[in-house]
């Protein structure tokens, strides 16, 4: 049976948002879906419940109340928290059964800023949670999330992204700087699931308010991605306002 998971950044915890995020994500009809930004437990829960979906919650660090959740249709017959110590956030790991096989499910939001400063932490973060995966290296699995970085050989609309900031009232650095995040998954033969099957499209994640950035992310492991089937970032109806981030969904087979 084809297996589609969906990442989705819903901004503070989703606030009065809900029903059109639960809108979203429900015209996708997701097996899986990982939060971030998830900081209302009773919103994770209307989300669940509205979606018939069982809830696991990763906890934040104290400092850092941006939880991240899975949401699943599947029976979870595993699940872990791994508040590594270099994680701004968290990891969070579920571990389903597709057609009896066991699948390995980890969703992350790694640190926020687009300057290199921030980017060296994301690469400490990284390392970390590579380190981890590594003992499921014989497991079919995918790190999914908000990893607030670009990939080397992507174009961020910088025009935009900066009008956007400006446009907040907040600082507007330049997000061209060198990249190290997405290179160390990539020579640790993790598939860029949308860059795979979109090599060109832009593929722009985050919006502020109009698309500019390509962060949020599907990496399936080497041995995952022979069953990718399609992926894309959901660009049309609620998720223009649900969120300042668009989903990505993709599907196995």
């Amino acid at each position: 049976m084809p297996l589609r998971i969906l990442s989705y950044n819903i901004l503070a915890g989703g606030e009065d948002r809900i029903p059109i995020i639960g809108n979203v994500i429900q015209k996708q009809q997701p097996d899986l879906v990982a939060l971030m930004e998830a900081r209302s437990r009773p919103n994770a829960e209307a989300l669940a419940q509205r979606l018939g979906m069982s809830l696991t919650v990763g906890e934040a660090t104290n400092i850092n109340k941006d939880h991240v959740v899975w949401l699943s249709r599947l029976t979870v017959i595993h699940a872990e928290n791994h508040r590594l110590p270099t994680l701004a956030k968290t990891l969070v790991e579920i571990e389903i059964l597709w057609d009896e096989i066991p699948i390995g499910l980890f969703a992350t939001h790694l640190k926020a800023g687009q300057n290199q400063e921030s980017e060296r932490h994301r690469v400490a973060e990284m390392e970390a949670i590579l380190g981890l995966l590594h003992g499921r290296k014989n497991q079919l699995h995918a790190l999914v999330g908000d990893l607030n970085t670009v990939h080397p050989t992507d174009h961020p609309n910088v025009t935009e992204y900066i009008a956007g900031l400006k446009a907040k009232g907040e600082q507007a650095p330049n997000p061209q700087f060198p990249r190290e995040v997405i290179p160390l998954l990539l020579k640790a033969k993790y598939v860029d699931c949308y860059r795979t099957l979109h090599p060109i499209t832009t593929g722009y994640t985050y919006k502020l308010p109009a698309p500019a950035l390509r962060i949020d992310y599907i990496f399936a492991s080497s041995s995952f991605a022979q069953h990718l089937y399609a992926c894309d970032v959901v660009t049309e109806g609620d998720a223009e306002r649900a969120s300042d981030h668009l989903p990505i969904w993709a599907e196995f087979r």
